[in-house]
């Protein structure tokens, strides 16, 4: 009877060196470098804003975003356990749904802001990957990139 347990053993320890361990990158992902910032609204801290980097040119990777805290701070993620980004060239989103209430949409999955009810707060030349005007280039030791976004004409 010890045969058939050290067969399922021996098919386990197989089978999790193939997968590898940690759901860490594949080697052909470029490397993460830490990149984190402020974003400021109006000179205020941005608080509960959705920065997006898309990366331009000859930048390999997919597109890596933060949320920002109370005082403006993101951080760079690649994925749910990726700190950082690729260094290169980015196009930047940065984007807040609020309620008509004026308080903050927060997602639970279930429903998309507009199914909500919830606007949009910066105008298209922030928020719009299409349109926005908002550019970053991530050195390659990482570094930290801020952002000052005027919606008061």
């Amino acid at each position: 009877m010890r045969f058939p347990a050290v067969a399922v053993l021996i098919c386990l320890l197989s089978l999790l060196a193939v997968m590898g361990c940690g759901g860490g990158r594949s080697a052909d992902q470029p490397d993460l470098v830490p990149v984190s910032g402020t974003v400021t609204v109006n000179g205020e801290p941005g608080a509960g804003v959705q920065v997006m980097f898309f990366p331009v040119e000859a930048t390999r990777g997919n597109t890596c975003y933060g949320n920002t805290d109370a005082t403006g701070r993101y951080e760079l993620a690649a994925g749910s356990e990726q700190k950082g980004a690729p260094a290169g060239k980015y196009k930047v989103t940065c984007s807040k749904y609020v309620l008509p209430d004026g308080s903050d949409f927060k997602s639970d999955g279930s429903q998309s802001p507009e199914m909500a009810g919830a606007k949009e707060l910066f105008p298209p030349r922030y928020s719009d990957q299409s349109q926005t005007e908002l550019e970053a280039t991530v050195p390659a030791g990482g570094g930290t990139l801020d952002f000052d976004l005027k919606t008061e004409q």
